[in-house]
């Protein structure tokens, strides 16, 4: 199930519009938001495990879309709608994300100083007819790729020794995971195979509470890669990708793929 979301940004005379450069962290603030406003059960259930916080792979992915952006020291400068791409294999959780999100209570809506949004409208986005054993996607946001060395995690990227194995390794975890939710203890059907075509290394600037917590920096850096590539495996376990994001930190605004036309 995937959708998306048209913001307009209110009462700004300027020509270019701003957001903090962790803007994914503040559109993670919002989905949290609607979520709650919406289903303040649900949301608890999805983020909470009694009085701690539930980490527990979260069953969606998201990509915010910023029109003509530029970056410039600790901002993004962008001009236009702001564009949300959601997407996700729960039904439960859809139908409460996006009955959160076009909730009239929700808006205005401020997601930063001078960037206060209302929305514009939304749509359903239909879903490939059918998922084949190879098929070629391109990043709609940038995959992070992680493996651990003690007690640090470290990116790893394609072309690198090891990186298809750490992969399948990291698609398997997420996808068992999110399966478990739905009733099914099961991982891949069948191992994945990754071809790169077209990617490029990037670099993220990002912003969560316990990395700050424990670091004392406000400002984390993250590098995965952005591009076109082909995934080779069983239809089924491509289609979970599809919908719910490649790599780490999906529900944090990264993974975010779409089917290359």
């Amino acid at each position: 199930m995937r959708a998306k979301f048209i913001f307009e940004v209110q009462n700004s005379q300027e020509e270019y519009r701003e957001l903090p450069v962790y803007y994914r962290t503040v559109f993670m603030a919002f989905l949290k938001k609607a979520l709650s406003d919406y289903n303040s059960e649900y949301f608890r259930k999805l983020y909470w495990w009694e009085d701690k916080k539930n980490k527990w792979q979260k069953p969606f992915v998201y990509a915010v879309n910023l029109p003509n952006m530029n970056f410039l020291d600790d901002k993004v400068l962008f001009r236009g709608d702001i564009v949300l791409n959601l997407s996700t294999s729960d039904y439960e959780f859809f139908v409460n994300i996006y009955n959160g999100l076009i909730s009239k209570n929700l808006y205005p809506y401020k997601l930063a100083d001078h960037c206060v949004v209302k929305l514009k409208r939304s749509y359903l986005v239909k879903e490939p007819d059918q998922f084949d054993s190879t098929m070629t996607f391109k990043t709609f946001s940038p995959v992070l790729i992680e493996k651990k060395e003690g007690d640090d995690k470290i990116p790893v990227l394609p072309y690198e020794e090891g990186f298809e194995e750490i992969l399948n390794d990291v698609i398997d975890f997420e996808i068992r995971n999110i399966r478990i939710l739905r009733g099914q203890n099961r991982g891949l059907h069948k191992r994945i195979s990754f071809k790169p075509k077209n990617i490029k290394k990037t670099v993220v600037k990002h912003k969560i509470s316990e990395f700050e917590k424990n670091t004392g920096k406000e400002i984390m850096y993250l590098t995965g890669f952005s591009g076109i590539f082909e995934l080779s495996g069983h239809p089924e376990d491509l289609k979970e990708i599809y919908q719910n994001g490649l790599g780490f930190r999906r529900a944090q605004g990264f993974g975010f793929i779409e089917v290359a036309r």
